[in-house]
């Protein structure tokens, strides 16, 4: 029955990854945080992106939300639009360093394109309600050197 409830316990070598990697898990998530903000700050004005949301940018409708709920890092995740969900596929399609993955908060940086993955089942109108746009695009983002970032999205984006 515990074996039900819980699974299989951890093996050794699997336990001792698990505990380096929340020994770790901090700095991940602060350099995180730092790749994410760069991000966003460098492509809010690109001219290729119609809308970006974080909530750690001052512009951002969510900034005193999540400066007052998470304790100054405002999360790891951006989304952006592009103009088609042709663009939208192109772009991933010409990443090189960003994965295309349906995963979330990793340490690479990982992009999906929610219409067409994770909310493709849903009826387009419960899609719309949700903000679910097929011109939308989840980034999020990883330890990786942050102008490997911006370098990779800026060669996507042309």
């Amino acid at each position: 029955e515990i074996f039900r409830h819980f699974g299989p316990a951890l093996s050794p070598r699997a336990a001792q990854l698990q505990s380096m990697g929340l020994d770790i898990l901090e700095l991940r998530v602060e350099r995180s945080y730092e790749n994410c903000l760069r991000l966003a700050e460098h492509f809010t004005n690109h001219p290729s992106i119609k809308k970006l949301t974080y909530p750690g940018l001052a512009s951002s409708e969510y900034y005193q939300l999540s400066k007052e709920q998470f304790n100054g890092i405002p999360g790891t995740i951006m989304t952006f639009d592009l103009s088609t969900m042709d663009d939208c596929y192109s772009f991933m399609d010409r990443l090189k360093i960003i994965r295309r993955a349906t995963n979330m908060n990793d340490n690479k940086s990982l992009i999906i394109h929610p219409w067409s993955t994770i909310y493709a089942e849903y009826p387009e109108p419960l899609r719309m309600e949700m903000d679910v746009r097929e011109t939308l695009l989840r980034l999020s983002v990883g330890i990786e050197d942050v102008d490997d970032l911006i370098g990779d999205m800026e060669q996507a984006l042309t």
